[in-house]
């Protein structure tokens, strides 16, 4: 009997312990829901204001709206017409100089006594001295500057050529024969060709001395030139003159190398 009564007295408590845990809600930490008695009553709603009545619209204006004036499109800019091109002014170039041509002569005789035998190669030279007129066409090319005096007449110049240029010292003479496409002719070649003058056609030797390209170094130390030529009518006679000597009696020919 005693061991039934401890069974029943087991289960009873296990019962009450089950139905406890029932109760209880799902979530330990909760708060617990309020009651609806708990609530505090909502205040009252204010009134809303009266809204002011929306203004009467003006009544629509279906009249066509007048079409916008017209100003006038602006005439267009003229550009000016544009200046006719000038044609450059042609610069002047040198009139050929009729020239004497001269073979390679291996033992030329040449000197003031005739103390010297020398190689002189294949040149031209100009049969005339530069005339005023050839030497103005250089002056006006910007290539040569103006002679310091008038030159003038020379009687034994060819008959095409009455007067030769002077009073221009060796730069003008060299810049004049570049401007040619020539060169002064040098010592051995003046005086080669100046002994055979009367059968050359080699004219004008022998009234005014002339420039050539050959320093003159007998007395060392100066920078004199050799000129040839001259009054003295001896075409192996040599002088010297400093290189700034602008001198009526001075003139000059050019030659080149063939």
């Amino acid at each position: 009997m005693r061991p039934h009564l401890l069974a029943l007295a087991a289960l009873a408590s296990a019962f009450l312990v089950a139905s406890a845990r029932a109760d209880e809600p799902d979530d330990p930490f909760a708060e617990p829901a309020p009651s609806s008695t708990d609530l505090p009553p909502l205040p009252p709603l204010a009134p809303l204001p009266d809204l002011a009545p929306l203004p009467d619209l003006p009544p629509l204006d279906l009249a066509p709206a007048p079409a916008p004036a017209l100003s006038p499109a602006p005439a267009p800019a003229l550009s000016p017409a544009p200046a006719p091109a000038l044609s450059p002014t042609p610069t002047p170039t040198p009139t050929p100089t009729p020239t004497l041509s001269l073979s390679a002569t291996p033992s030329a005789v040449l000197g003031q006594y005739d103390e010297y035998k020398r190689a002189v190669p294949a040149y031209s030279i100009d049969a005339d001295p530069v005339t005023p007129a050839a030497y103005a066409r250089c002056t006006a090319a910007g290539q040569c500057t103006r002679p310091s005096c008038t030159s003038s007449p020379t009687s034994s110049l060819s008959p095409s050529s009455a007067t030769r240029v002077t009073c221009v010292d060796l730069a003008q003479a060299k810049s004049y024969c570049a401007f040619a496409g020539e060169r002064l002719p040098t010592e051995d070649e003046w005086e080669h060709a100046a002994r055979q003058a009367s059968t050359l056609g080699m004219h004008a030797t022998d009234d005014a001395a002339e420039w050539t390209s050959t320093p003159y170094c007998f007395f060392c130390g100066k920078d004199d030139q050799v000129v040839r030529g001259g009054p003295a009518g001896n075409p192996a006679l040599r002088g010297w003159r400093s290189p700034a000597t602008q001198d009526p009696a001075l003139g000059f020919r050019c030659a080149k190398t063939d």
